[in-house]
């Protein structure tokens, strides 16, 4: 097989080598991967059922098929992206809000990939109870939190690290008032690093206590990773935690984060080369000043890399906390946006698969192309 270059999708990757997969990894793949992958194979053909629309005047028949809807895939993890910023951008406060990264040491990455379930969980709350802790104690309030997690980094190694949204200030102790946090500050870094590294070293020794925890092997020097040396090596490091300049727009901060939500884990205008053993892409090396580098890789390898960010099926990969979160939300909302003097949002009409076609081509994809009339739906069946 030669070398496929231009416009090359996911979709064509997988249908090519996916079974030739399955087959070499024999029943090791996660059930939540076959899924997405399916689901991938299925996009916007008729597997997945499809809408029929018929013209009035000529007959003329046009069959619209059914997207995923996954967020492994390209197309729809888009989508799903704008959707979940819409819905944010409605029902958030107005007010200032900081944007935070909080990272872990490259020798914890293997024991979340092993552990997937329990370390990514451990670590949602290891965020919270940083910043909650915090807030609490010195600054007396309650902050609204988003947690977005992020698993690949440009080069798509497994690369766990969290973004979170927060409000500059927060509902007091009772509810009852907002306090606004001092001017283009949200707490103190190296205080927040340290209670970062903490909870999460704590978190890990009380998982490995109850037996929770799977240990990776390592290959090449035939043994188990010892937890104990792991904590005793990550306890000297400094662990990096980025904490944004205040962003006063609300609609800007969900927008920028926004873009971590649902993205799929490669962008197919990256993929430049294809063959039956290789893969060829471009990434931003971020460690040398955000230089383009295209990178080959064996095919499987690459399908590997790709599917290891596939979360498992009914894990939420973005939480709600603090007053955003999903208990107390809408009791709370209402009345701090009633001591704030401000409304809510108005809900904006999410966009049908018409209205994205118009915006992209300037024509309406339920008219006829020969009569010019709206067509009519006369049949639709689902998978």
């Amino acid at each position: 097989m030669e070398y496929i270059s231009g416009n090359i999708t996911l979709q064509m990757i997988f249908s090519l080598f996916w079974l030739a997969y399955i087959s070499w990894h024999k029943g090791q793949i996660r059930e939540t991967v076959i899924d997405n992958v399916n689901k991938i194979l299925k996009c916007r053909t008729p597997k997945l059922g499809f809408h029929a629309y018929k013209c009035p005047c000529c007959n003329e028949i046009k069959l619209i098929p059914h997207s995923c809807k996954s967020r492994f895939c390209s197309s729809c993890g888009k989508i799903a992206t704008d959707k979940w910023t819409e819905e944010k951008l409605s029902d958030i406060l107005p007010v200032g809000f900081h944007h935070l990264i909080f990272t872990l040491p490259w020798q914890l990455r293997t024991i979340c990939l092993e552990n997937r379930k329990i370390m990514l969980n451990l670590l949602f709350k290891a965020v919270r109870d940083s910043i909650i802790s915090w807030t609490k104690e010195y600054g007396k309030y309650i902050p609204g939190i988003y947690i977005v997690l992020h698993t690949f980094g440009s080069d798509l190694k497994f690369n766990p690290h969290f973004h979170v949204l927060i409000t500059a200030g927060g509902a007091s102790l009772d509810y009852k008032r907002w306090i606004f946090a001092p001017k283009n500050f949200l707490m103190p870094e190296k205080g927040l690093k340290k209670r970062w590294k903490f909870n999460v070293t704590k978190s890990l020794i009380n998982a490995n206590n109850k037996n929770e925890l799977i240990m990776p092997f390592l290959p090449k020097k035939k043994e188990y990773i010892n937890l104990k040396g792991v904590i005793s090596v990550i306890s000297k490091l400094c662990w990096y935690i980025f904490i944004g300049t205040k962003l006063n727009e609300a609609g800007v901060a969900v927008k920028y984060i926004g873009r971590y939500t649902k993205r799929p884990v490669i962008s197919e205008t990256r993929l430049l080369k294809v063959s039956e053993r290789w893969i060829t892409f471009r990434y931003k090396d971020y460690a040398d000043g955000s230089k383009i580098i295209s990178k080959t890789m064996g095919t499987f390898t690459f399908i590997t890399y790709l599917t290891q960010h596939i979360p498992d099926k009914h894990f939420r990969v973005v939480r709600g906390y603090g007053i955003f979160s999903n208990r107390i939300r809408k009791k709370v909302i209402p009345k701090l946006l009633k001591y704030l003097k401000k409304k809510n949002r108005i809900k904006k009409y999410y966009e049908t698969y018409r209205d994205r076609i118009f915006k992209l081509t300037n024509k309406d994809p339920l008219y006829c192309n020969k009569c010019n009339v709206e067509m009519e739906l006369f049949y639709f069946c689902y998978d």
